[in-house]
């Protein structure tokens, strides 16, 4: 990945949320992002990009979004053989209940950021995300 920009798919309904995460992430990496606005186009961007052999290397899922929750994303994926390990997934979402959060550690969620968030949590989640993908943050 040292000699490409890092890949990242943002997945929010809120326009301004995809905004601020894409500001911060252009502020601190060198990134090519792909957005969208609900889960299930959020699907089809990312088998497009696999297909294409320019697999997302990150994917940001919000909880709460029509067609398809954050989590319904992330279980469908993660059934797929193609995306049982990548792309990585910070979860950005104001659910904080622990049920919630076991379920998203359940189907492989590198990290997971509680909004309203900083750009230094932001910015330490995708770090840590990049280093190992196996810790998992609670920013309650």
């Amino acid at each position: 990945m040292a000699n490409r920009r890092l890949r990242v798919l943002l997945v929010d309904d809120s326009s301004n949320m995809r905004t601020i995460v894409r500001n911060f992430l252009e502020k601190h990496f060198e990134v090519e992002v792909f957005q969208s606005g609900n889960g299930e186009e959020a699907e089809n961007l990312l088998q497009e990009c696999s297909v294409m052999d320019e697999p997302i290397d990150i994917l940001f899922l919000d909880w709460m979004m029509p067609k398809r929750t954050g989590l319904e994303v992330l279980q469908s994926i993660r059934s797929s053989e193609r995306f049982k390990l990548d792309p990585k997934v910070v979860m950005l979402t104001a659910e904080t209940y622990p049920e919630q959060i076991n379920a998203c550690v359940k189907y492989g969620v590198s990290q997971y950021l509680t909004k309203p968030f900083s750009e230094d949590d932001l910015v330490r989640a995708v770090r840590k995300t990049l280093d190992s993908g196996e810790d998992v943050s609670n920013g309650v």
